[in-house]
């Protein structure tokens, strides 16, 4: 099962946002993430969360799911309820940045410890930044290798955030050759020289990081 979860940051545009509602077989609103869906006059699947950043009013026909404990955040809280009910094969995240850096560092850092065989992306629009309209993120593991489409050109940055090792590509201007995690890893700013470069990943995981 392919999963939305939009969540109440950046609220992602009603292009983008029905575009993955096509795409996903169950579409989340997580909290204020329901704000998006009322602003275009869309409607997910179930609303969860702890329901303290939106108003319930005027939902119709949308499973609510509230989550009244404080001790988890409304993301690992939805984690839990889907991965309780469902055999997920990819979640998509939208919303999940915006103007605090802690609520986006969290969410990667929430999503990264989940199934390594679940393919997991965040998506998010740019328009502060004239080079780049759009970011993609992909978690990468053993067991999901990067498969995002980039073209010839494009920038990609690898998210070291945890222990890894065996870390490859094969495609971009400065070419990573099995290396591990270190305090000293960087790879920002790196160019794809093809199409649809490749990564992979031995132990461990990593964010990688692709603007177009």
């Amino acid at each position: 099962m392919n999963i939305l979860i939009v969540l109440a940051g950046n609220p992602p545009s009603k292009s983008l946002l029905k575009t993955e509602i096509i795409l996903a077989d169950l579409v989340l609103a997580v909290d204020g993430g329901l704000n998006a869906f009322r602003m275009y006059k869309l409607q997910p699947d179930i609303v969860l969360g702890d329901m303290d950043s939106t108003d319930l009013r005027m939902i119709d026909d949308v499973e609510i799911v509230s989550f009244p404990d404080q001790n988890l955040t409304d993301l690992q809280k939805t984690l839990s309820y889907v991965f309780d009910l469902y055999s997920i094969k990819s979640i998509t995240l939208l919303g999940a940045g915006g103007a605090r850096s802690d609520h986006f560092l969290n969410n990667l850092h929430i999503c990264a410890s989940m199934d390594d065989s679940v393919k997991v992306l965040f998506k998010n629009e740019i328009s502060d930044i004239e080079e780049f309209e759009f970011e993609i993120i992909q978690r990468i593991t053993p067991q999901c290798i990067f498969d995002l489409p980039v073209k010839k050109g494009s920038t990609l940055s690898i998210l070291p955030i945890a222990d890894f090792s065996g870390l490859k590509s094969e495609g971009l201007k400065w070419e990573i050759q099995g290396l591990d995690y270190s305090a000293s890893f960087i790879s920002q700013s790196n160019q794809a020289v093809k199409d649809n470069p490749t990564l992979s990943i031995q132990l461990g995981y990593a964010y990688i990081a692709v603007y177009q």
